[in-house]
């Protein structure tokens, strides 16, 4: 009886989140995040892209400039508890474990949005399945191209390019390290299957986010053990907006970036039925010397 009552009393092990959305940077996951936030079932953590596992050295807190302006003076002051939590405890792997806590003690069905998880390394994802060995991930992939010309001129709006705007820029920025590695699909696949279950992982598109997005919302939440109820009732009425902001796309710039991922798509076209065969089909045609127009975002 008194180890009963000890087990009863000692803290519940932490497991961290029940599962991750991860991939291709610019690739509607804010939107995501916002829609199954609205899911009685799930819960998201409250700050989207919470950047732990591809941060590990990383000291964050609410005190830092950059923070200090993302919160605003006045919420240093009404911070919640969780965020107290997120922005002033010790990061290591107990402290990010504990974000999911509350939430999972009421039975809902835990996870974050980091896009940039899917360029980690086989030996992190492992360090994740150790904490939770059911964890679940959701891989988005995005037209390669679209995704490099979006983050180049997300590079632009920033100010992060020096100097009069070119092609020859805008290529080198495209095939740098960082930019490039966020496109190798086939290889997050491959370092993803080294880890996980076939039956812990969702791959899906950011073109079926954009056309079909109740479909693809009531897909991922039933991969997630949720019903999905109603979806319609909470996706937003706006459609996902994947070309506001951005310059037209240079057919130079077009056929160079085809010309890099023709290979990695035919690869995926292998794998996958749908989107990857249409980016297929534009590459082959840009490479054949056709202009067509094309959608970016």
């Amino acid at each position: 009886m008194v180890v009963q009552a000890l087990a009863e009393r000692s803290p519940k092990v932490r497991k961290g989140p029940d599962f991750l959305i991860i991939g291709a940077q610019r690739a509607g996951t804010t939107w995501l995040h916002r829609v199954l936030r609205q899911h009685p079932s799930l819960w998201l953590a409250p700050v989207k892209e919470l950047h732990y596992f591809d941060k590990l050295d990383t000291i964050r807190t609410c005190l830092d400039p950059k923070e200090r302006r993302r919160l605003g003076f006045r919420r240093l002051w009404s911070l919640d508890p969780w965020e107290l939590r997120f922005w002033l405890g010790k990061r290591d792997d107990a402290w990010y474990a504990r974000l999911f806590d509350d939430a999972q003690r009421k039975g809902l069905i835990a996870g974050e949005i980091t896009p940039a998880y899917a360029i980690l390394g086989e030996d992190v994802f492992r360090r994740i399945k150790s904490m939770n060995g059911e964890v679940k991930l959701i891989f988005i992939m995005r037209d390669p191209l679209d995704r490099a010309w979006s983050a180049v001129n997300n590079a632009l709006r920033k100010g992060q390019v020096n100097g009069a705007f070119t092609v020859e820029k805008a290529v080198a920025r495209a095939r740098s390290s960082g930019t490039n590695a966020r496109s190798a699909y086939a290889k997050t696949i491959q370092t993803l299957e080294a880890v996980f279950r076939p039956s812990q992982l969702h791959y899906c598109f950011f073109d079926d986010l954009r056309d079909r997005p109740e479909r693809l919302v009531t897909e991922i939440v039933s991969f997630l053990g949720a019903t999905p109820g109603e979806v319609r009732s909470y996706l937003p009425a706006e459609a996902v907006n994947s070309a506001a902001g951005t310059k037209p796309v240079p057919i130079e710039f077009q056929r160079e970036m085809a010309k890099d991922y023709l290979p990695m798509v035919i690869e995926l076209c292998r794998r996958f039925d749908g989107p990857p065969h249409k980016w297929r089909a534009r590459y082959e045609a840009l490479l054949s010397g056709a202009t067509e127009p094309i959608r970016v975002g």
